[in-house]
């Protein structure tokens, strides 16, 4: 009886470590971009929504303030002080004529008064003393500071000689709100300004 050996051969198939940790390593590797995509992505997002709500903030704001002023039933005047007295209603201009015609001078203040159709009295007041600068309306922040920080803001008042009507500059500058280093903080801030010339301006 002849004996026969039989070679029984084991495939045995598997991963060696090193292989093993290759596999994890491309695979963090791949997470990671993925990551870095996904963050960038909304980060921008994050960013093109926060400058939109500025703008949009800031745009309806300078139009409310302009239509106020513009169409004012009494110019009350400008002040530096805001005391009662002390309000102007025409800034300050040049006496001299050069050969080239009067010079406009401009002039900053702190408070515009005036009052509307309604018989409403409005004052707006732009803080720089303070950090950071506050501009108000009858004594109440016209910005929410929880959507926006305001940054900068200036009153002025531009005439060129006695007779002319002054021309009232609005401006402000907004930011994004305080985050804690949140990606909003990275949104450059945006500057809003007109120039105003009252229909009804009376001395």
């Amino acid at each position: 009886m002849t004996k026969k050996t039989i070679n029984l051969k084991q495939n045995r198939k598997g991963l060696t470590l090193i292989e093993l940790l290759t596999s994890i390593a491309v695979i963090v590797a791949i997470g990671s971009i993925v990551a870095g995509i996904i963050t960038s992505s909304l980060r921008g997002s994050n960013k093109a929504n926060t400058t939109e709500a500025i703008r949009q903030n800031g745009n309806y704001t300078l139009s409310q303030i302009s239509k106020n002023i513009e169409y004012a039933q009494v110019f009350n005047g400008l002040s530096e002080s805001g005391d009662e007295g002390t309000y102007v209603t025409s800034c300050q201009y040049s006496t001299l004529t050069p050969p080239a015609g009067p010079i406009a001078v401009k002039t900053s203040y702190r408070y515009i008064k005036i009052t509307t159709f309604n018989n409403a009295t409005v004052e707006y007041e732009c803080t720089m003393l303070t950090t950071p600068p506050t501009f108000k309306v009858n004594e109440v922040d016209i910005f929410d500071t929880n959507s926006v920080t305001l940054v900068a803001c200036s009153i002025t008042c531009t005439q060129t000689n006695e007779t002319d009507v002054p021309i009232i500059g609005i401006g402000f500058t907004l930011g994004p709100t305080s985050q804690n280093g949140l990606v909003e903080n990275s949104t450059p801030a945006i500057t809003f300004q007109t120039s105003i010339t009252m229909r009804n301006y009376a001395k």
